[in-house]
């Protein structure tokens, strides 16, 4: 098994430690990659075996086959990456819907004159209270019903906030932490 970057300090697991899979942002032809991972979206550095092979942006690749160098910032990445991060993030929402639906069939108020519908761009008080009415108890079970019935990309409404706060990771509420990390 490959190393997945440093440990936290104090010997507890790194961020990367359950992460097994990552998307590729941009494949350089020096071997290095810059990518995030598929369960937890931090964006990492990795580095390839040099074999001729080269990654587009939004293919999958195990852990174990590269050598992680650990973890990035955005305003770190190239200008290729950061071009690709919303649609390989929006990519990872649609092959793992239950997060995508977990946010939608469970986000409620964040105060009294704001709810969590409303963090994401295109969004307002009366589409979100719109998208409650839809919702009922039930939810929805798929990511294509969800679209359908509320008329938005919900995946890439999602994705959008999400890269937003990737970008700037002092955004609040933050849902990445609240959504995918907790």
């Amino acid at each position: 098994m490959q190393p997945r970057g440093p440990s936290a300090p104090s010997g507890e697991p790194g961020p990367l430690d359950e992460e097994t899979h990552a998307r590729v942002l941009d494949h350089q032809p020096s071997g290095m990659i810059q990518g995030i991972s598929e369960k937890g979206l931090y964006l990492i550095r990795m580095r390839a075996p040099v074999d001729g092979n080269s990654h587009v942006p939004g293919t999958s690749i195990e852990l174990e086959a590269v050598n992680v160098l650990g973890t990035t910032r955005h305003r770190d990445l190239s200008v290729m990456s950061q071009a690709e991060l919303q649609s390989v993030v929006k990519a990872i929402l649609c092959d793992n819907p239950e997060v995508c639906l977990s946010f939608y069939n469970r986000a409620g108020n964040l105060t009294l004159k704001m709810h969590a519908f409303q963090l994401l761009d295109g969004i307002g008080k009366s589409k979100a209270i719109s998208m409650v009415e839809i919702r009922g108890r039930t939810g929805w079970e798929t990511i294509a019903s969800l679209d359908e019935a509320c008329q938005i990309d919900a995946a890439d409404l999602l994705a959008n906030r999400l890269c937003q706060e990737i970008a700037d990771p002092h955004m609040t509420p933050n849902l990445l932490d609240l959504l995918i990390r907790a």
